[in-house]
């Protein structure tokens, strides 16, 4: 189930807030037994919400569930008794990676697997159909964290498997992110008290990334698909610069739009997510940019990764090498292709340029040029993370810069809504909206903002019911 499809907003969403308001309110409950129920029928509607669209799979996340929940009250038992705990957390970071492995990377390892063996004069080796359950990526890095914050000794093992079973099923995350902590969460899961004003704040993000999703991110993904859908030949410099453009935005406003609608969705039942973004496409550096990109992400790899292998702490070599590490497996985690390792790579390549000195050459620089020297390194990282093979990334980049002559040129995409879509687009990833809202009188928030929230939702339902809905392209990771 997509939060952008009408079957949520018109049926699922109404019906699961009006089941976890209005119930404990018609039937009276207090204290303990009001928070068991709003877990409960919570959980219940994530597993549903989940079920829609994976049917079977489901068991799959719900035997990583219990997996997960057994073998951290395992550690925490261990270590209460004066033992280390390694050997259930090595069983849950095996069980828990190899699913990720086994749902993910099978088929990308056969068909390498069986490409070098006919190289060599061997037999070919089949390559298996597998179903990637959605968010498999997302759950999966969750429960790690969970268990070794739990071997870490940074947060108790939960003893009570409902509150455990939220955690990971909660269906504003579940499926794309952001990455949540549960030492972040412990406490509303155990107990939350939702506002008037904490509710209508969600209700106004929930509308700010759909909006985001609908009229900017499906719009400029329409030219970005053509464009990426023609032979490199055939693109001249300003269609493949087109085309770049466009996914540039795209990407970022559907995953960002993904991570507003799930903060904002989390609000509405009590809970307050971290923010997942600011403003990446405003950096002065690539190392800035990935302080602001998919914050939760980069940070699970700082932790869990980067900090581990030792940081900075061991040298500068050691330090380049393990920055390339976090960016080779950082790719490696958006999908299994080469193209996204090859994505990864390049992005720890200018973290460790910046560190080798250019960092410190743009810190002299004028603001406009750091700026433009991170959206032109970001967008042409775009084109290997969009194209399907490493061949047609380096003609659509080799295209972007001259190296072809085809007959398509950046008008034959461009329509008076995709105009429109690039001139928001371009603005609405700025700081613009904080920096005016600072401005702003303070009688102007309260009478225009539910205006606005109506009217840009009035917008998104016709958008909708004139389209088909579009997954989220985090979906698939």
């Amino acid at each position: 189930m997509f939060f952008n499809s009408q079957v949520f907003l018109y049926l699922f969403l109404p019906a699961v807030l009006a089941g976890y308001y209005l119930v404990p309110a018609v039937v009276r409950l207090r204290g303990g037994a009001r928070r068991t129920f709003l877990n409960a029928f919570l959980f219940g509607a994530s597993v549903l919400f989940y079920a829609w669209g994976e049917r079977e799979f489901v068991l799959v996340l719900l035997g990583s569930l219990v997996v997960n929940y057994g073998l951290a009250g395992a550690i925490g038992r261990q270590q209460a008794r004066g033992r280390s705990g390694k050997l259930p957390l090595a069983a849950a970071v095996v069980l828990d990676l190899g699913l990720l492995v086994g749902f993910k990377y099978t088929p990308f390892l056969a068909a390498n697997l069986s490409a070098l063996s006919e190289a060599l004069g061997g037999p070919r080796v089949p390559v298996p159909d597998v179903h990637l359950p959605i968010g498999v990526s997302f759950f999966t890095f969750q429960a790690v964290s969970y268990v070794l914050d739990v071997y870490r000794r940074d947060v108790p093992p939960e003893r009570d498997f409902l509150l455990f079973g939220l955690y990971v099923f909660l269906f504003p995350h579940l499926i794309a992110g952001p990455i949540v902590r549960y030492r972040d969460v412990a406490d509303q899961l155990a107990d939350r008290a939702p506002s008037l004003d904490q509710f209508a704040a969600g209700v106004r993000r929930l509308v700010a990334g759909l909006a985001k999703k609908v009229l900017i991110a499906d719009t400029v993904a329409r030219a970005a698909d053509l464009v990426f859908a023609l032979p490199a030949a055939d693109l001249t410099p300003s269609a493949a610069w087109l085309g770049a453009a466009c996914y540039t935005l795209q990407i970022y406003f559907d995953f960002s739009g993904y991570s507003d609608m799930a903060i904002g969705l989390g609000k509405m039942f009590g809970f307050d997510f971290r923010e997942n973004f600011a403003y990446p496409y405003a950096a002065g550096s690539v190392t800035e940019f990935w302080r602001r990109w998919h914050i939760s992400l980069s940070g699970w790899f700082r932790d869990y990764v980067y900090v581990p292998l030792g940081g900075n702490r061991a040298g500068a070599w050691r330090t380049y090498r393990n920055l390339l590490v976090v960016f080779l497996l950082c790719g490696l985690w958006h999908g299994a292709n080469w193209t996204f390792l090859a994505w990864g790579v390049y992005h720890g390549a200018f973290l460790v340029l910046e560190r080798l000195g250019l960092g410190a050459l743009l810190g002299r620089a004028p603001r406009p040029v750091r700026h433009g020297y991170t959206l032109l390194a970001v967008a042409v990282g775009w084109v290997l993370f969009r194209a399907p093979t490493l061949a047609q990334a380096g003609a659509v980049i080799g295209a972007m810069f001259g190296f072809a002559g085809g007959g398509y040129v950046a008008a034959d995409f461009v329509s008076n809504q995709l105009l429109l879509a690039l001139v928001l687009g371009g603005v609405a990833c700025l700081p613009v909206a904080p920096w005016l809202a600072a401005r702003r009188p303070a009688w102007a928030g309260a009478a225009v903002a539910p205006a606005a929230v109506g009217v840009v939702m009035a917008a998104c339902m016709i958008g909708l019911a004139g389209n088909t809905y579009a997954a989220f392209i985090y979906f698939r990771f």
